[in-house]
């Protein structure tokens, strides 16, 4: 879209990678995928802080659900590659959709090669289990309190410091050495 909207996504996931066990870069990193595989621009920050929740903040298994994820809503339907990548990244939407709908895991998985799980069942899983009452609700803002979400936060603040300090450095380098060059 606009110039204004990037700039502004771009600040809101900064914020999220803030309040979060997860790395500027990695959020900006599933969000482009999202992106890429058609996730519209105002679903990208409620998916991302979404999916963190499912996965604890834990990056390697963010990375992977969010690679599953985007690949099952731009299917638009649950298949078992993408089910398999979602469970070694510690969830399982069927587990919901069964308690929500009440039918087995059998029945699910038959469902699901049948292509009658549908992206939007998978993205309804991942909302109950992530909202008020659900196993998942606000990890990423709970595990912030751990060692590793601590140590997440120092690494980042680091990084804005060094990013701050280096920056008249490299405005003198590029505008004053490589011209004379």
């Amino acid at each position: 879209g606009s110039a204004a909207d990037a700039t502004k996504l771009v600040e809101d996931l900064i914020k999220v990678a803030e309040s979060t066990p997860l790395e500027v870069q990695d959020v900006q990193r599933a969000s482009q995928m999202l992106l890429a595989f058609g996730t519209d621009v105002e679903s990208v920050i409620p998916t991302v802080k979404m999916l963190g929740d499912a996965t604890l903040g834990n990056k390697e298994r963010f990375q992977a659900l969010s690679l599953a994820y985007a690949q099952t809503t731009a299917a638009g339907r649950l298949m078992g590659q993408d089910l398999l990548q979602m469970i070694n990244a510690g969830f399982n939407p069927l587990l919901i959709i069964s308690e929500k709908t009440g039918l087995s895991m059998l029945e699910l998985k038959n469902k699901m090669q049948k292509g009658a799980i549908s992206a939007e069942m998978v993205a309804e899983a991942f909302r109950i289990a992530t909202s008020e009452g659900g196993k998942f609700y606000n990890a990423m803002e709970n595990n912030m309190n751990s060692f590793k979400g601590s140590m997440s936060r120092l690494k980042q603040s680091v990084a804005e410091t060094l990013g701050d300090v280096m920056k008249p450095l490299f405005d003198v380098i590029r505008l004053e050495v490589i011209p004379a060059v």
